[in-house]
């Protein structure tokens, strides 16, 4: 191995290691997890070709990945997580944890990268109608009995788009595996979780599972490895800096020791084969977004706690395109500002990450009263001024439309939305009751990049569309 994978070494022994003997066995695992589609190398990520590099020059015998691999960066969202599921064919990946981010796509995109991968995709607590989902796997790894049970967090149903987890149930963790472990503890050596779980999910585990003495998992290396009990649990960091390496010795089929390490990424040398599998993706993408769309004359902001220049530009864009009274999106809908100078489709892919859809519909003035004191929302053909410390669904305090009348509660207007906020999105029931709900198939981002298009330059100026007192 390079000199530049000096490692960051992170040693944990279990109780009775045997430092010799001829019936020593060790296993090799390297594993990665919150990729996020970072293949290709860049500001604070190592990328793909690095990871091939190491993990080649390694030999494991299981490479295996925690979840959240798909959706974050350009070269995988723009072709919807295809790029990562050939890189990890080619790297060699044995299996993979289902994460919140797999769904991002939707149910057939992710039945399609499920079908196209070499490995299989492991999730026991989660219900979906993609059948290729299985509850574990088992390796034979130099004559040790590997079994690896995948599990996803039970908060993919509560922080999912709707869209994309409408058809998913992640069952208890702890009831599922009350039922899995016992199916695999007659047939193997050893059992790993393979889990994208939160961290109170993992110690709930680790607590009422002794005999499981591994947990791979999301979470980052400064906090790992992690002792509760018998169990260790490892985990990688996330954008691929990294990648964890597990020395298991075992003594007549029994784990008497795990040594954990990581290594760093950053000064790899590439892999040849991985830069050129990503060379096409890369051309297309950049034919795809090196269109200039127009000129931001300054910084334009993005806030969620007041009005901001990429609000006001969103729900503008939004509004004009479906030609409605009002338009309402959330404020977290853009991930990031826009920075002076040009504006290209690239920029726009990196504020506006998600395929969300323009809806219309018509909602009551008293719909569109509680849907405003809720929170601060990207809003146009209306103003309105928010108390900011009141509870949630109080905060608004008065709201006109641009021409200054009234919102009569009785009144039906004409609304633009997002699909995201109409299927309940950030807890939004409000939308689900509106009148002639239609989903345009216009995705928000041509939407704003039409706009763009059409104003040429965009100036940093406020309008004062939205007042919030403290």
């Amino acid at each position: 191995m390079s000199k530049a994978v000096v490692c960051v070494l992170l040693a944990v022994f279990l109780a009775g290691v045997s430092l010799v003997g001829a019936s020593e066995t060790h296993v090799i695992i390297m594993h990665t997890n919150d990729i996020y589609g970072h293949l290709l190398p860049g500001p604070g990520a190592a990328g793909s070709a690095r990871l091939a590099t190491v993990v080649r020059e390694a030999k494991p015998d299981l490479m295996l990945d925690a979840g959240n691999m798909f959706s974050g960066a350009l070269i995988s969202d723009a072709f919807q997580g295809g790029p990562v599921v050939e890189v990890m064919n080619a790297v060699g990946y044995d299996a993979a944890a289902i994460g919140s981010n797999e769904f991002t796509f939707g149910i057939d995109a992710l039945r399609s990268l499920v079908e196209q991968a070499n490995f299989p995709f492991l999730s026991a607590n989660t219900t979906s109608p993609i059948e290729d989902i299985h509850e574990a796997a088992i390796f034979n790894a130099q004559g040790i009995r590997i079994g690896v049970i995948g599990l996803t967090t039970e908060e993919i149903t509560r922080s999912g788009h709707p869209r994309d987890i409408k058809y998913v149930d992640a069952g208890d963790v702890v009831r599922t595996l009350e039922k899995a472990v016992p199916r695999l503890r007659d047939r193997v050596d050893l059992i790993i979780l393979l889990a994208y779980l939160t961290k109170a999910e993992e110690e709930r585990v680790a607590r009422a599972f002794p005999e499981i003495r591994l947990i791979i998992g999301a979470r980052e290396p400064a906090e790992l490895p992690l002792r509760i009990g018998q169990t260790t649990i490892v985990g990688a960091g996330k954008f691929g800096n990294f990648v964890g390496k597990l020395d298991l010795s075992f003594n007549d089929g029994a784990l008497k020791g795990l040594e954990s390490r990581l290594i760093p990424l950053e000064d790899v040398r590439p892999d040849p084969a991985i830069v050129r599998l990503l060379e096409p993706y890369e051309t297309k993408l950049n034919e795809k977004l090196q269109t200039v769309l127009g000129e931001a004359e300054g910084d334009l902001s993005r806030s969620t706690a007041e009005e901001s220049h990429v609000g006001n530009l969103v729900a503008d864009a939004v509004r004009a395109r479906t030609g409605t009274e009002i338009a309402l999106i959330n404020a977290a809908n853009a991930r990031t500002g826009i920075p002076k100078g040009p504006i290209t489709s690239r920029t726009l892919f990196e504020v506006f990450p998600s395929e969300n859809t323009l809806v219309t519909m018509k909602l009551s003035g008293a719909q569109i009263k509680r849907i405003l004191g809720r929170t601060v929302m990207s809003v146009s053909g209306v103003r309105v001024k928010l108390q900011g410390n009141r509870p949630e669904g109080q905060r608004l305090i008065a709201a006109r439309l641009d021409d200054g009348s009234q919102l009569r509660d009785k009144e039906l207007y004409t609304v633009t939305t997002n699909d995201f906020l109409l299927m309940g999105g950030d807890g939004f029931i409000e939308f689900a009751d509106g009148l002639s709900v239609e989903d345009t198939g216009i995705s928000m981002r041509d939407a704003v990049a039409d706009h763009i298009a059409r104003l040429g330059t965009i100036a940093p100026r406020l309008d004062g569309r939205i007042q919030v007192s403290r």
